[in-house]
């Protein structure tokens, strides 16, 4: 199936690296299933999951089909542990196939020493490292999202994890915020002043397809 749309990611203006954060349940990975089913109709797609939750797996199957995609288009790496995520996103520029579109990572907070077993690597590995190495991958010309989790700070703030040294590295920064009526959430992205520029709108439907709908643009 051959496409003569641009793409959705390319309708929401995000080339390079795009960061997604929001709260949980949000609809962070849905919006990243929504662009990976997206690429997947025309080329290869490397999604490494880091957290050992398989929902994603369901949501992209029946997503890349509905869209006209092909799930053998699709690779995923499933990592145990922080050190294997990094040592698999440190590698992912060696595996990216030439038709390659899309590598992402969630969550990309993993390669962190989550539990602070290590003070002296809390958070080197992902800003020393893991950042910089995919924002290399984006620089040939590989879209990479990358999923951050959020914790709660000074127990009211709920903010993502190392986000201003993120920021320093991605092209785009994108939270989804779930409406506080209906069920849509909001795709919300910043410019580089800090304002934030409403993108689209996401919802997951009773079919379990993510429909996306990008402002300015047709419905997804």
């Amino acid at each position: 199936m051959q496409r003569n749309d641009p793409g959705l990611m390319h309708s929401m203006g995000l080339e390079g690296l795009t960061h997604i954060w929001g709260h949980a349940g949000s609809g962070k990975t849905l919006l990243a299933v929504a662009f990976a089913a997206d690429e997947s109709v025309n080329s290869a797609i490397e999604w490494i999951n880091t957290d050992g939750k398989m929902s994603f797996v369901s949501h992209l199957k029946r997503n890349v089909t509905a869209h006209g995609g092909r799930m053998s288009n699709v690779t995923t790496f499933l990592t145990l542990n922080y050190a294997q995520s990094r040592d698999c996103i440190m590698n992912v520029a060696s595996r990216v196939a030439p038709l390659t579109s899309l590598v992402v990572v969630d969550p990309v907070t993993r390669v962190i020493d989550m539990a602070r077993l290590n003070p002296t690597l809390w958070g080197q590995q992902l800003i020393e490292e893991v950042l910089p190495t995919l924002a290399g991958v984006a620089s040939n010309g590989v879209k990479v999202v990358v999923i951050s989790e959020s914790r709660v700070i000074d127990g009211a703030i709920t903010c993502p994890v190392h986000h201003e040294s993120i920021r320093q590295w991605v092209d785009h920064d994108i939270a989804v915020r779930r409406d506080a009526t209906g069920p849509y959430s909001t795709i919300i992205g910043t410019n580089r002043a800090g304002l934030e520029i409403p993108l689209g709108k996401l919802r997951l439907l009773n079919t379990g397809i993510v429909e996306v709908s990008a402002f300015g643009s047709a419905r997804w």
